[in-house]
């Protein structure tokens, strides 16, 4: 679709509306919750009404993406811990993000890694800069037209696009005079009788918005590739068996090196650190943990451009990348064992705390992506690594919705005071609405100390001191205020014994 064919009306007034909306929902009090699934919502809806009005309906594959990302989107009801919130709503965004792989009618299942981070970029590019090629690209003299019915409807059809295509400068400049000018802004004010400080935000934030989302339907609808792309593509080199070999080799080389010396260390456990000295459990853990996470990470992209630059040369040089790359998958794998374990051996000593779900969680889903590599790669079907990849990291995001590792950590730590000897209540205390249920049905397990310090930590946040709003709904949220609510005697004794120090 070019430039010219753009259904503009059908993008100024989702982008309008969308503005509008954001800038009311935003404007919560609280977290992330039932604003941003209204947000993504709306979306939805406006890549929808803009395709049919472009005569150019969303293929299937692309409204499956439009799905998921509500869904993602949907999950921002659900829990309340910060780390869930923020995978459900980047998996929503690149959910959202896909479909303009497919206005240029291509199968995301069949798209190579690079179209993928294309698809991502470019909606993060045509939202930022997408508006400036509407209005310097589209035919505006047919904006609002309609040569079917009357002149009356016509000129109305028509102004309504003008009134439309004026109402980005309208609100800039009107708010930049405003906030220049106070005599301005007084006759302003005396003429609309409005809060001029309050309209002047709700400008600027509808304006932005407005601007974000018709760029966003820019691209959805155009689905023009980003140029960087069609270079990188076109004029790629391609590598020789020599060059396969001593590219891989070396690497191969340098992480064997390191798994050999580090191997005690790398596997040790918990019994590496008993016989050696001054070494703690928190020490072993988090020595190089991030390191090593991020090689495993980066060594997959670094492989799949490896790959991509053999080209459609002889079986032969894909045999050595695949004899090579099969070395560096193996130990890839014994490095991500290795950091799975000292976490392991760490919460053992120590408990459980959020971040160490997370962090396994996510080694978990990087020996699924190695061994997707291995499946796919070696097969001779690369174009299915992308897919996979992203069809993996969804099923992460759902799977931490119902682990619910706030909960988790809150159930595990309680499970275990006897073997911990103590528990870090506070940290229990901190870790929000999702663990306020757990930490209430247990209260009489812990000391009177803990008691009152837990009691007076879920008070102040779900208290009714604390009232949410509709806008920022959040299912885990309000099950915390009720239970509080109905517990909202024991808990204000509780926490007036005075016995806590916060």
């Amino acid at each position: 679709m070019t430039d010219r064919c753009l259904p503009v009306t059908a993008i100024l007034v989702a982008g309008v509306g969308m503005g509008f909306a954001g800038d009311q929902l935003l404007r919560a009090s609280g977290g992330p919750g039932l604003n941003f699934f209204l947000l993504f919502l709306g979306l939805a809806v406006s890549v929808w009404t803009v395709a049919q009005s472009g005569n150019s309906p969303l293929s299937r594959e692309a409204s499956l993406w439009i799905g998921v990302g509500l869904l993602c989107g949907a999950a921002l009801l659900w829990r309340g811990s910060g780390f869930v919130r923020v995978a459900a709503f980047v998996a929503a965004c690149t959910a959202f993000a896909l479909p303009a792989l497919n206005a240029g009618r291509a199968w995301i299942k069949r798209s190579g890694i690079l179209d993928v981070v294309e698809a991502v970029a470019g909606a993060g590019l045509h939202a930022a800069f997408g508006s400036a090629r509407l209005i310097n690209g589209a035919n505006w003299g047919e904006v609002g037209t309609d040569t079917s019915r009357g002149t009356v409807h016509t000129v109305a059809r028509t102004s309504l696009g003008g009134a439309l295509l004026a109402l980005v400068p309208l609100v800039v400049f009107g708010a930049l005079f405003i906030s220049a000018d106070e005599v301005f802004a007084t006759i302003v004010g005396d003429f609309i009788r409005i809060d001029l400080q309050a309209f002047a935000g709700h400008l600027a934030g509808t304006a932005v918005l407005t601007w974000l989302t018709c760029g966003y339907l820019v691209g959805v609808s155009s689905g023009t590739r980003l140029e960087v792309v069609r270079r990188l593509q076109s004029a790629r080199p391609t590598l020789g068996i020599a060059q396969v070999a001593t590219a891989l080799g070396l690497v191969d080389l340098l992480f064997l090196g390191f798994v050999i010396v580090q191997f005690r260390y790398l596997f040790g456990g918990g019994a590496w650190v008993e016989v050696t000295p001054g070494l703690t459990y928190a020490a072993y853990a988090r020595a190089g943990f991030f390191q090593l996470a991020a090689a495993v990470a980066l060594a997959i992209p670094w492989l799949l451009v490896t790959h991509a630059l053999l080209g459609d040369r002889s079986l032969k040089v894909h045999q050595v990348f695949n004899a090579f790359a099969g070395v560096h998958l193996l130990l890839l794998l014994a490095i991500v064992a290795s950091a799975i374990q000292r976490m392991l051996a760490y919460q053992t000593a120590y408990g459980l705390t959020e971040e160490r779900v997370v962090v396994t969680s996510v080694l978990v889903w990087l020996t699924v992506v190695v061994l997707w590599f291995g499946a796919t790669v070696f097969s001779g079907r690369r174009d299915r690594f992308a897919f996979g990849g992203l069809v993996t990291a969804f099923v992460l995001v759902g799977a931490l919705q119902f682990i619910n590792p706030a909960g988790l950590v809150t159930r595990h730590n309680l499970d275990r005071i006897a073997d911990l000897g103590e528990v870090d209540v506070e940290y229990l205390g901190s870790l929000g609405s999702d663990a306020a249920p757990l930490l209430l049905a247990r209260l009489d397990e812990l000391s009177d100390e803990e008691q009152c310090l837990v009691a007076s930590r879920l008070l102040s946040q779900w208290g009714p001191e604390r009232p949410g709003e509709w806008r920022s709904f959040n299912w885990s949220e309000s099950r915390a205020r009720h239970a509080v609510d109905d517990d909202l005697g024991t808990l204000r004794s509780l926490a007036s014994r005075g016995e806590c120090d916060l």
